[in-house]
């Protein structure tokens, strides 16, 4: 481990990191209890759309929102491997980075060996965010087939429901992996700020988690979503 590394790096790490998995696991469990947050609400929503889809003889409008949905994931899905292939390159010039970034006021001086730690955690960030996204994609494609294979009427409101609710999940679950993907995309936007200054990096972290958890949990778009259920 690099000697440069000081409390307040370790602090720093320690905190993204518990803030990422804290706003994560609240947003599942409140989901799970039926807590009112945006995604719940969400969730709510593409059930009542998967049972109004297999009751509709014209599927077309619902295929065309699909991949409009597929779409949003697979351009930030390219965008993640493009700046971790840009990441990757900069491991190359590392010397020339931060002869930048030491003339940046107030930015922490370190060692190339620390620089690179730094940078690590970035490329770690976009792997995490890729895999999420392509999973994601993987999930909608999965979503797709079911609705093209969902027969034209059902015997029973038995077996319309159980099919509804089967394709709800498999969206759900895109859909929940899309959101853990852009979050991602969030807090790499934090961890940005560690090439600064561990403060700066604490500052970010909890900015961030702030504004994830009120558009989460308080936004105007959630309370819009709940007039309207």
């Amino acid at each position: 481990m690099p000697s440069d590394i000081s409390v307040w790096d370790i602090f720093s790490i320690l905190l993204f990191f518990a803030a990422w998995y804290s706003i994560a696991w609240v947003g599942r469990h409140r989901k799970d209890n039926e807590k009112l947050t945006l995604s719940s609400i969400s969730k709510n929503y593409r059930n009542q759309w998967m049972l109004n889809l297999l009751e509709r003889d014209n599927r077309m409008s619902d295929v065309a929102l699909m991949g409009n949905l597929m779409r949003s994931v697979s351009f930030f899905a390219s965008t993640s491997i493009l700046i971790l292939a840009s990441l990757i390159a900069v491991f190359g010039v590392v010397d020339d980075a931060l002869r930048i970034f030491h003339d940046i006021p107030y930015a922490q001086q370190v060692s190339a060996a620390f620089w690179k730690i730094k940078l690590f955690l970035m490329v770690f960030i976009f792997v995490y965010i890729f895999f999420k996204l392509v999973w994601s994609l993987r999930q909608f494609n999965s979503t797709v087939i079911m609705i093209g294979a969902a027969p034209d009427s059902f015997n029973t409101d038995e077996d319309l429901f159980s099919y509804a609710n089967n394709l709800g999940i498999v969206l759900n679950r895109s859909s929940q992996h899309f959101i853990e993907g852009m979050r991602g995309f969030e807090f790499a936007l934090a961890a940005m700020a560690w090439f600064i200054h561990p403060f700066m990096f604490i500052l970010a972290t909890i900015f961030v988690s702030l504004v994830i958890y009120r558009r989460e949990f308080a936004s105007r778009t959630m309370r819009a979503m709940i007039d309207d259920e």
